[in-house]
Formats: structure tokens, sequence, C-alpha cells
């Protein structure tokens, strides 16, 4: 998928644009996710970890860049507490 995609998609699944506690238009959000990957603006190689404001509850979810090209990217958004705390053991190692 590209950063366009993947930013409508993620849009979409929030409740209101929410992610990292801010309110984002899809273009701000496309903007915050392709300035991060283009500046490096990673903890982790080829991974963006941020928050997503679902119904039930805020989660961690990743972005991650599997090629240089513009359509190499996926998201994961956890499907219970147990995998998130997985995002949260990468971050902190």
């Amino acid at each position: 998928m590209t950063i366009h995609e993947i930013s409508n998609q993620l849009h979409h699944l929030s409740v209101d644009g929410f992610f990292n506690g801010e309110k984002f238009t899809k273009q701000e959000l496309e903007h915050y996710i392709h300035n991060c990957f283009s500046k490096g603006l990673l903890k982790l190689e080829n991974r963006l970890v941020m928050e997503i404001r679902l119904r039930d509850g805020e989660w961690l979810f990743t972005v991650d860049r599997f090629s240089n090209s513009t359509d190499g990217f996926d998201y994961y958004i956890p499907d219970t507490r147990e995998q998130e705390n997985h995002i949260w053991t990468l971050l902190t190692a």
C-alpha cells in the first residue's frame, strides 16, 4: 500500500481522526507519516509506532515500510492488549 492509502484507511478506522492524542485530518496524517519516514524520525528501523483512538480505547499500532518504493507500506493494529504489549517491548528494548 501507499502512505496515502494507509492514511485513508487509518483515518476511517479512528474515532474522529485522533492519533497520538491529537486530531488529524487525512492530509495531516499522511504528511506526518511521510515526514517520519523521509526524515528518519523513527525509533525502530522501517517502523513507525503511533497511537490510534478506536471505539474501544487508545491502541498502539505500527506503520511498516517493506521497501523503498512508494507502495511498500502496511500497518498493523493489534487485536488484543497482549499483542499491543509486544509493541511496547519493541520500543523499550
